[in-house]
């Protein structure tokens, strides 16, 4: 029998659930441009499904905050400065996952252009090779690029690698961006010259549009790295937390292409890393979170696995992504339960393992059983709000 030692006002709230709840657990609700409107610790169960007193119970050093966003809404927000969220702070290797998402929306607001195989014309395309945006014998200092990568082994960071044929691929951390992917910001910058008045001067401005169609509130970032140097709030985090969330839709805007960002958050070269995507983790190892395991990569299915050490038969393909910032920065994305979860200076898998118990005590199916959660959830068999992106992924 399932451990029901909840609170009765949670069970009353989980029986209780009506159409109108759903319409409150809206697929498309976000905060848009405007100000985070926080959920009351009173309604929590009904419209976030989350235990409010055990994330009340969360215990944190002073220098800690972390906030929940569920079905598009701030359910729960802690920690020093983070009730409004102002707490502007370094979010260090975070910026790499906004360089991916910036990256993105080039290639979506330039998907109209007519195709050309000429250099330094047409669309942004992942499969682009690097060199027909740069010129790969002037890079700077320190830069590598292998002259046959493509703008998606940059992203994925093997385009560094001495030979990118299948299997020779290698993958190293990319720290400050100086070896590859900070080339990514030169590229923009060509590509968005074709076009200066609709698609903006250079990569600063196309992060300036970027930002205001997010509705960053409290956020600076010079792009002069890929790597680092994005300062930003707790909840500017759960904003580009969400449109990921949403498959490249914010405010009911596409801004990225919902294939990009499948490929972002899915193993981008298996033969290179099982962990990484475009610029964003995932598969660290985290007791009770789904692997994301790539149904067909974007360079064909090959003959290696990229769960090898795990189960591949998921029902559902949700597995969970992070943008990982150093000392402890984070943005975490549960798909199949529709949750962004950020933090500041946490360590480890603790973020999760601290919002976890108030997922598993007010689920409607294990209602407190978090063995029993854990198992289903962690195989992909247990999706309960799983959104489908456009084009069926």
């Amino acid at each position: 029998m399932r451990n029901s030692a909840i609170l009765p006002s949670v069970i009353a709230a989980l029986m209780s659930l009506s159409p109108a709840v759903a319409e409150a657990q809206s697929p498309l609700a976000d905060p848009g441009r405007g100000p985070w409107e926080l959920v009351g610790a009173n309604r929590m169960a009904e419209v976030c499904r989350l235990d409010p007193q055990l994330l009340q119970q969360v215990r944190m050093r002073q220098d800690q905050s972390f906030a929940v966003v569920r079905y598009g809404r701030l359910c729960f927000v802690s920690g020093e400065n983070a009730s409004d969220g102002p707490g502007v702070s370094h979010l260090f290797s975070a910026t790499k996952t906004l360089g991916a998402i910036l990256t993105g929306a080039v290639m979506y607001q330039t998907r109209n252009l007519e195709p050309s195989s000429a250099p330094m014309t047409g669309p942004l395309l992942e499969w682009d090779r690097m060199d027909k945006w740069l010129d790969l014998t002037a890079l700077p200092p320190r830069a590598q690029i292998n002259p046959d990568a493509t703008v998606a082994h940059v992203l994925a960071m093997v385009g560094y690698s001495e030979d990118l044929s299948y299997g020779q691929k290698t993958h190293q951390y990319d720290g400050n961006g100086s070896r590859e992917i900070n080339q990514l910001i030169p590229v923009i910058d060509n590509v968005v010259k074709q076009d200066p008045r609709r698609l903006g001067a250079n990569a600063v401005a196309v992060k300036d549009r970027l930002f205001a169609r997010l509705g960053f509130e409290h956020s600076t970032w010079n792009v002069r790295s890929y790597g680092i140097s994005w300062y930003g709030s707790l909840l500017d985090m759960a904003r580009l937390g969400q449109v990921i969330l949403r498959g490249g839709v914010y405010n009911g805007e596409r801004l990225v292409d919902s294939q990009y960002v499948y490929n972002m958050t899915h193993p981008a070269f298996e033969d290179g890393s099982t962990r990484y995507g475009y610029l964003t983790w995932m598969n660290g190892g985290t007791s009770c979170q789904p692997r994301a395991i790539h149904a067909s990569y974007p360079h064909g299915i090959s003959e290696s696995s990229d769960c090898a050490d795990g189960d591949c038969d998921q029902e559902n393909d949700v597995g969970v992504w992070n943008a990982i910032g150093a000392g402890g920065q984070y943005i975490v994305g549960h798909r199949g339960l529709d949750i962004v979860v950020v933090g500041k200076n946490w360590d480890g898998n603790a973020l999760w393992e601290a919002v976890l118990p108030s997922v598993v005590a007010a689920d409607p199916e294990f209602m407190g059983d978090q063995e029993a959660f854990c198992e289903a959830y962690s195989k992909g068999e247990y999706a309960p709000d799983l959104i489908k992106w456009e084009g069926g992924l």
